[in-house]
């Protein structure tokens, strides 16, 4: 019984650290009396075409945009037969825009939005897992919580331990997470013609867990930044962040053929009460639920609504069911987004105040290998500084997506987008995936 808890136990563990970022699968070659190595590799191609309309944005000109774009991952893994192990991940990303190698070796930032090319260490961290039930990680490491609609497929400079602990109908997961969201010595970057002050840290406690099919985790976090100067040309970080805690809980159930998850982000701080210069420095909230239903066994029908108030947080990559709206993780970039659901708190800029989105989804399964997608839904935000920028979004959107899976690991992907009012965008979308191990 005390080997079965155990295997239980790293089983549990193993799924909870999918919130984290790990290979599910991998070639693996073993080295008696030394450890083993894993190898793994991904790669995707997507060809896109955005065409901008004229809406109510003075910040995006009305204007076509076409490109390809590809990412290329490898990952290799040590282990010892002790618990320690090293994991990391290399990424090459690249727009195609022909010869420009006057740029350097590995081109142009990767997140600049002009030129993009990258190559880069994408996860690097030392790993022991030789303490029954424990784990530790330190390095940088992927970062995924709350569906997506905390944050999404990002990477932290980060220390974690977890405990895990098996239930009688279950099991529990406690955390404890440090990053270094920015260093001020390390930096030669500036926000405009603004210089960087100081450092931004982030110190959280988290609790994940499954109690008879209900999975669920809660998060709490604080950000300490610092204090901006009084003088305009510098800013504390590249976040405006001074100090705020993040409450971030989320859930998920499956009952039969009925399913329902959700997630919400409690920002609490009094940053701004003088003066609104930071990004999140208000009590601020945001939240989602969505419904399923099998309705045969090829088709499920779902339906969402998010909404947030005061400029509340929501995650770039949160799937919005829409491919102009959101759905942009962070490290698998959604090249036609041209909308997001989310605010920056009460800051003194062009981020959403109070919204309300909601979309509902059909997923049709014909034959095995093919995937079809429909969905249709509406967003209204109303945003700060309506004088300046503009006074809202309202918007319904229409989206369509094609998945056929040649083998496992292999899919290609055509998806179309229309958003009709304030955003009066449409565009269209092929990705080819691959995956190795």
């Amino acid at each position: 019984m005390v080997v079965n808890r155990f295997c239980l136990s790293r089983s549990a563990l193993m799924c909870s650290l999918a919130l984290f970022g790990m290979s599910a699968q991998a070639a693996t070659f073993n080295f008696d009396g030394i450890g083993k190595l894993e190898f793994n590799a991904d790669a995707a191609v997507k060809g896109y075409h955005l065409s901008n309309g004229e809406d109510n944005n003075p910040l995006v000109l009305p204007e076509d945009k076409s490109g390809v774009l590809t990412r290329v991952r490898l990952g290799i893994n040590m282990y010892d037969e002790t618990g320690w192990a090293i994991k990391t991940r290399f990424l090459g990303f690249y727009n195609w825009a022909g010869d420009r190698r006057h740029s350097g070796g590995s081109g142009t930032n990767y997140n600049d939005g002009v030129n993009n090319d990258s190559l880069s260490l994408d996860e690097a961290y030392l790993e022991y897992s030789g303490i029954n039930s424990w784990l530790f990680r330190v390095g940088r490491q992927e970062a995924n919580w709350g569906y997506g609609f905390n944050i999404t497929d990002d990477r932290r400079d980060r220390i974690l331990a977890m405990k895990t602990m098996m239930l009688d109908s279950g099991y529990v997961g406690f955390l404890g997470i440090y990053d270094l969201r920015f260093a001020e010595d390390f930096s030669t970057a500036s926000a405009g013609n603004k210089e960087f002050t100081g450092d931004l840290s982030m110190y959280s406690l988290a609790a994940i867990g499954n109690y008879k099919g209900l999975d669920w985790g809660i998060l709490a976090a604080y950000f300490d930044g610092s204090e901006a100067t009084d003088f305009m040309n510098e800013v504390s970080n590249p976040y405006y962040t001074h100090y705020f805690y993040n409450i971030s809980p989320y859930f998920s159930k499956t009952i039969g053929d009925f399913s329902v998850k959700g997630a919400a982000n409690v920002i609490l701080s009094d940053a701004n009460k003088d003066l609104p210069i930071y990004f999140w420095g208000n009590n601020s909230w945001s939240g989602f639920v969505e419904g399923g239903y099998q309705i045969v066994n090829r088709f499920q029908l779902q339906a969402q609504v998010a909404a947030m108030g005061d400029g509340g947080l929501v995650g770039r990559g949160w799937d919005s069911y829409s491919m102009l709206i959101n759905s942009d993780p962070r490290n698998d970039i959604n090249p036609v987004r041209s909308e997001f659901f989310g605010g920056f708190g009460n800051y003194n800029g062009n981020g959403g105040k109070d919204g309300v989105l909601f979309g509902m989804r059909g997923n049709w399964t014909p034959i095995e290998k093919l995937k079809l997608t429909f969905a249709v839904g509406h967003m209204d935000m109303d945003t700060y500084n309506a004088d300046i920028f503009r006074d809202g979004v309202k918007s319904t959107f229409y989206d369509l997506n094609a998945v056929y899976e040649f083998k496992p690991g292999t899919t290609f992907e055509l998806r179309a987008g229309y958003a009709d009012g304030d955003i009066n965008d449409t565009a269209v979308m092929s990705t080819i995936r691959v995956k190795f191990g």
